[in-house]
């Protein structure tokens, strides 16, 4: 074993990998834990001791922009949560003319409305609550960039309310007829103001005919959704589809001959949109977990709210050994009580940070996306199981190959020894979960480690 070139930890951290680097010379072969590995025995040994040092922490900004318009949906809402705190989303779009030489002269405006296609992959929270839903416009002398890379921290100031709709339970499972009985799908109806639906006809000719000089004159919309009953819930609709979200304006022309209004419709794809996220933990318990190492309790949560970041700091200590497989495994907590309208992340992955920016999927997690287009070589996600007669969720993330990498690097550099667990998709899933820390009595997150000694 490599024992003379160790960095000075705290001497307790020490006599804990002492006591791991005995278990690693001493064990025999033996199972990998009946939970992992069912009754495949080899000439493998098995250690869970190795330390962790876990810290709670806020994620970075992450990219929401939707420049191509094949986001599958964006989130838009308001969840109160005493764990958690409170976390908004604000949806932010362009929309288009679906005609490039519309003739509205001498038009005059009988309604215009937004519809929005539900996406109920993406909600989360309690919709059996009524939800406000409100549709301000951006602000004179700002302008939502159609050709601008927009972050989860930006936003863009608005002004006037151009449509509200309260008393909103939305419905994003259940198909409702559009304008007749054979179009159905999930979607909300907001009617906007006539004031702007008779901009858009006054709008001149020319930035009409062209979609940037259309921009700049519409400037954008922002989306947003409450609930003044907690936990709230997170919305999600789906813009670039075609059918069911879209802007309707109806209008006649002066001297109009005909009994019905004329339509013409606005799409939203082809234009940028983005999502600006904000998470208050003031008052709730994961306020005094946020930027400390871990103890008893973990916090993890999408959209830009937590990540952890787990050290290994005595993995390049172990030399002579081929890891047979690494997870880290970490149990659900319910420190305030299981809420049903708030269940766990549904995918937790490892990231890594090779430079010092952009984090990147560790090669156990792109290896299982490469070979099978999913995770399930990975894990990563809830699993049920019966520990000690009681049932619990756990999560079990592969690190094998990321972790071999580590026991092979002399350097002892902790950055290299350092991973990231996020949600995924992180921009576009409001979940949470709470896990029991590295020092908890119940059930503590650890790395369990199958090995081979190399002679």
């Amino acid at each position: 074993m490599r024992l003379t070139q160790i960095i000075p930890y705290p001497a307790i951290e020490l006599l804990l990998f002492g006591a791991a680097i005995v278990l690693l010379q001493c064990s025999k072969p033996t199972d990998f834990g009946a939970d992992l590995l069912g009754n495949e025995r080899g000439d493998f040994a098995y250690t869970d001791t190795l330390t962790l040092r876990i810290t709670v922490e806020r994620e970075d900004s992450t990219e929401t922009s939707d420049r191509t318009s094949t986001s599958p949906y964006l989130m838009c809402g308001e969840l109160q949560d005493p764990v958690f705190g409170r976390t908004t989303a604000a949806l932010y779009t362009l929309f288009r003319p679906s005609d490039l030489s519309p003739r509205f002269q001498n038009a005059v405006v009988d309604s215009i409305v937004l519809f929005l296609r539900y996406a109920a992959e993406g909600f989360y929270g309690d919709t059996t609550q009524p939800q406000t839903v409100r549709v301000h416009r951006i602000a004179a002398g700002s302008t939502l960039r159609w050709n601008q890379i927009y972050y989860s921290n930006q936003s863009l100031p608005t002004d006037e309310l151009l449509g509200e709709v309260s008393g909103v339970f939305p419905r994003p499972r259940t198909n409702l007829p559009l304008f007749d009985t054979i179009e159905r799908g999930p979607y909300l109806r907001i009617p906007l103001s006539n004031a702007f639906g008779q901009e858009i006809l006054n709008t001149d000719s020319l930035s009409l005919t062209a979609d940037t000089l259309f921009w700049q004159k519409i400037r954008g919309l922002r989306i947003t959704a409450a609930s003044n009953t907690a936990p709230g819930a997170m919305l999600a609709f789906n813009l670039n589809n075609r059918g069911f979200s879209f802007i309707r304006l109806y209008f006649k022309y002066a001297n109009d001959t005909i009994a019905n209004s004329r339509t013409f419709d606005f799409s939203f794809l082809g234009g940028n949109k983005f999502n600006h996220f904000e998470h208050q933990y003031a008052g709730s318990l994961a306020e005094n977990y946020v930027g400390k190492p871990a103890q008893d309790l973990l916090f993890v949560q999408g959209l830009s709210g937590l990540r952890l970041r787990v050290e290994i700091p005595y993995a390049h200590l172990l030399d002579n050994v081929a890891i047979n497989k690494a997870e880290l495994e970490m149990t659900v907590a319910d420190p305030l009580g299981a809420n049903t309208h708030l269940p766990p992340v549904n995918q937790l992955v490892l990231s890594e940070r090779p430079g010092d920016s952009v984090l990147l999927f560790i090669p156990d997690v792109a290896y299982s996306l490469s070979i099978l287009n999913d995770f399930s070589r990975f894990g990563g996600t809830p699993q049920l199981t019966v520990e000690n007669g009681q049932s619990i969720e756990r999560y079990r993330l592969t690190l094998t190959q990321r972790f071999q990498a580590m026991v092979d690097n002399a350097s002892g550099d902790i950055k290299k020894q350092t991973l990231f667990v996020n949600v995924f998709p992180q921009s576009r899933s409001a979940r949470r979960v709470v896990l029991f820390g590295p020092k908890s009595t119940t059930f503590p997150a650890k790395l369990a480690l199958k090995y081979t000694r190399v002679r």
